[in-house]
């Protein structure tokens, strides 16, 4: 028998911790196997599951009040004998061995010492270690510190990365490096943003003035990162004299006042995003007077961090958007004084811990995302900054991890690089943007295609400081041509499906979202939504604003279910906001060269208002020709309806132009530049159609009007369903399509057309949902 794997124990945090009280043994045990809510993550690996890291990491549930330290244990036997078994203990409820475990079945447990001495201990679980699971044990955080040089820069361009950067700013980065030192020039001497007053206002308008400070003090903090790097990489003293005087303005504000943590967030965060990063960069010209007067700032801004991180506790509810760039915030800055400050090595690891079990809360391993591609690139933004810090300083690389090495293809699929919009979630209204994000994560995961992604939106590495220390024009960028046209992100529950995704402007492409994270923080009530773009044009979109987080349009229009193209009742009541139950699922999903299906259940997400919403999405490829083609797209929706009382039913359809409607066909015509859309319903048969292109309430930014559409039952009714094609095209073929056929027999609804001399059958009945006579059910 092989010895058990040593551990090495956490090194003790800053933590809140507590004796437990005079519980007895079996409150204890009761309280570790509880079931967890829905906003805790869950205990991990699952009971019995293979996993794909060696080792995984040990996630449970945290006690109400926390112990002083939680005790693990693992071994190959379920007795736990005590020969055989690793015992460790942990401050907070993970733990990662530091070394691989032999691969066959292993048992865990969690126990907690009793003020008697006894240990109560919660249920065992087991997983399995299967041959070709990743090795990956934690770093040993001592020998992890000592790679870590011990003069400034430490951050993004230690040792020699700081001579490439330098060499790469004359030749492959001169043009990136041209524009940062523009950039610079212009924030020579400007006045600055006094420090700003506590938030005074109540109900949405305190989200306005939330929003309002930090709109007024992101970009000068931003301009002290961007004089700081100008300096680091062109040795000019006037760029970083003028890190130093904005160092010097933001950290003299009171980390405990109207910018402290709990009070204003934002400004106390970007304040330590940027300022650590511009610290570490101008430090030659910091004098002991500055760094007397900054640091104290800067370390009670971390406290702050780790206080609000383990008072949640994140590593069991991390599903808060905010906290969740605290974790990178506080990883730069451990690094950065990771020989100065004692407790920052503990940091580190804590960072490292949370980082390997429980990020990203919105996602799994598959590498979708909840809050939408806006809100993924922000939030991979503040992750990678830290993630490429860590790699070169130390070598160490949490980019292993598979949610990052997926994540970038929820970016390709979901958000291609010439995307009008950016489906779902807030934000949803802008383009695809974050190309530089993405050729970072190509360099970081020497992925080809993500860099393709980067070069069809033609950001390049970016001027900012990833782009600088992670440029590499020696990956070769590989258009997604040989990749599946279609892919599933269940963890998120979102379906792309693709027509030619390597060719942005001709390609024709549907996204539907039926999420089990429900409708809370930056997502909508938008279960079973989906949105349709083709020939570079968004065509059925997403609807709605984004003026601030809770704005009477972002909250009474963006968010409802009304201003997706979805389903409400009777006069738009459609799924309930806010809420962890109002979710969905993919319940089924198949891509092969002839189509693309996916199955999305949302009837949760109407809290009893509907008792079923089944939305079948089929996506018929035309041919196989090579290259494929978009031209002769069809799009399939058939929508299965229940109500517990008879109801109106309302299908909703948004546009950004007027839409061209013909009742008496049944059809709705979107048009946007060269590209088209035909929409037609096939069944019901009588649906009264309306049409406006105003909001309610309108945004409180003046953006424009867009339209909206609903086709309604005529008549109330206990169910419904809805047959729908919808067909992409260009202008030139416009009153060209194949005609639709319908037919009706022994209750199974068939509609067909033929497409360059081949017919294509869809069917939905007693069999289920067919095509061409195979069935996708």
């Amino acid at each position: 028998m092989n010895a058990a794997p040593a551990i090495v124990l956490l090194a003790c945090l800053a933590l809140p911790l507590a004796a437990l009280g005079e519980g007895s043994a079996e409150d204890v045990r009761r309280e570790l196997d509880r079931e967890p809510r829905r906003d805790e993550k869950p205990f991990a690996p699952p009971d019995g599951a293979a996993v794909g890291l060696n080792p995984p990491a040990l996630v449970w549930l945290p006690l109400k009040k926390r112990p002083r330290a939680y005790t693990v244990q693992l071994a190959r036997s379920p007795e736990f004998p005590d020969a055989a078994t690793s015992t460790a203990e942990a401050p907070i409820s993970v733990h990662i061995p530091t070394r691989p475990l032999d691969p066959g079945q292993w048992h865990w447990r969690v126990g907690v010492r009793l003020p008697d001495g006894s240990m109560a201990w919660g249920k065992r679980r087991s997983f399995s270690v299967p041959d070709d699971a990743e090795r990956w044990p934690f770093p040993d955080i001592a020998a992890l510190v000592a790679k870590v040089p011990k003069t400034h820069p430490r951050l993004l361009f230690p040792g020699s990365e700081l001579d490439r950067a330098r060499r790469d700013c004359q030749t492959t980065m001169k043009k990136e490096f041209d524009r940062l030192l523009r950039d610079a020039e212009r924030c020579l001497g400007e006045p600055l943003v006094p420090e700003p007053d506590f938030l005074r206002k109540t109900g949405t308008e305190r989200g306005n003035e939330y929003a309002g400070i930090f709109r007024a003090t992101r970009p000068p903090m931003d301009k002290m990162e961007t004089c700081a790097l100008a300096y680091l990489l062109s040795g000019q003293r006037r760029f970083g004299d003028e890190a130093r005087r904005r160092l010097r303005h933001f950290f003299a504000w009171d980390p405990n006042g109207s910018t402290s943590l709990s009070h204003n967030d934002e400004p106390a965060m970007w304040v330590m995003q940027r300022g650590t990063r511009a610290y570490d960069w101008v430090h030659d010209l910091l004098t002991p007077e500055d760094r007397a007067k900054i640091e104290p700032v800067m370390k009670t801004r971390c406290e702050q961090f780790l206080k609000r991180l383990t008072g949640m506790p994140f590593e069991s509810r991390p599903f808060s958007s905010h906290p969740a760039r605290d974790v990178g915030f506080l990883g730069e800055a451990a690094l950065c004084f990771i020989h100065e400050w004692p407790e920052a090595r503990s940091w580190l690891e804590y960072v490292l811990k949370i980082y390997r079990s429980v990020f990203p809360a919105w996602a799994a391993d598959d590498g979708g995302w909840q809050e939408g591609p806006g809100y993924w690139g922000a939030y991979m933004g503040f992750a990678l900054h830290f993630a490429a810090a860590l790699q070169k300083a130390t070598g160490e690389s949490i980019t292993r991890k598979p949610f990052f090495r997926n994540t970038p293809y929820y970016k390709l699929y979901a958000n291609p690089p010439l995307a009008r919009m950016s489906p779902f979630g807030d934000g949803q209204h802008n383009p695809a943007g974050a190309g530089w994000l993405m050729y970072a994560f190509s360099t970081l995961l020497r992925d080809p295609y993500v860099r393709w992604y980067a070069e069809a939106q033609g950001s390049g590495p970016g001027s900012g400081p990833l782009g600088f220390a992670l440029a590499d024009p020696t990956l070769q960028a590989k258009p997604p041509s040989d990749l599946p046209q279609a892919r599933c992100f269940p963890g998120a529950g979102l379906v792309a499906m693709h027509t030619n995704l390597a060719d942005p402007k001709s390609d024709a492409w549907l996204v539907i979202r039926s999420s089990p994270f429900g409708s809370i923080s930056h997502g909508h009530a938008d279960q079973n939504a989906f949105c349709i773009e083709a020939f570079g044009e968004a065509l059925a979109i997403p609807s709605g604003y984004y003026p601030w987080y809770g704005s009477p349009h972002h909250e009474r229009w963006t968010r409802e279910t009304k201003a997706k193209n979805c389903v409400t009742i009777d006069g738009g009541v459609g799924q309930t906001k806010r809420s962890w139950d109002a979710n969905g699922k993919i319940v089924r999903f198949a891509t092969n060269n002839r189509y693309d299906y996916a199955l999305g259940d949302a009837t949760p997400a109407y809290s009893g208002r509907l008792t079923k919403f089944l939305r079948h999405v089929i996506h018929v490829r035309p041919n196989v020709a090579q290259p494929p083609s978009a031209v002769g797209t069809v799009f399939i929706i058939v929508d299965e309806l229940e109500a517990p009382k008879p109801v109106t039913f309302e299908w909703w359809l948004h546009a950004l132009e007027e839409m061209k409607v013909d009742e008496a066909k049944r059809e709705a015509l979107i048009r946007r530049g060269d590209a088209r859309l035909l929409v037609s319903f096939l069944q019901p048969h009588e649906l009264a159609f309306a049409q406006t292109d105003k909001f309610d309430p309108p945004p409180e930014d003046k953006k424009p009007n867009q339209w909206h559409l609903t086709a309604s039952t005529k008549a109330k009714a206990a169910s419904a369903l809805f047959f729908t094609v919808l067909r992409p095209h260009r202008a030139a073929d416009e009153g060209k399509l194949p005609p639709l056929r319908r037919a009706e027999k022994d209750g199974t609804l068939t509609v067909s057309w033929t497409q360059q001399g081949v017919e294509h059958r869809v069917s939905i009945g007693p069999e289920g949902i067919r095509l061409d006579g195979v069935g996708l059910r």
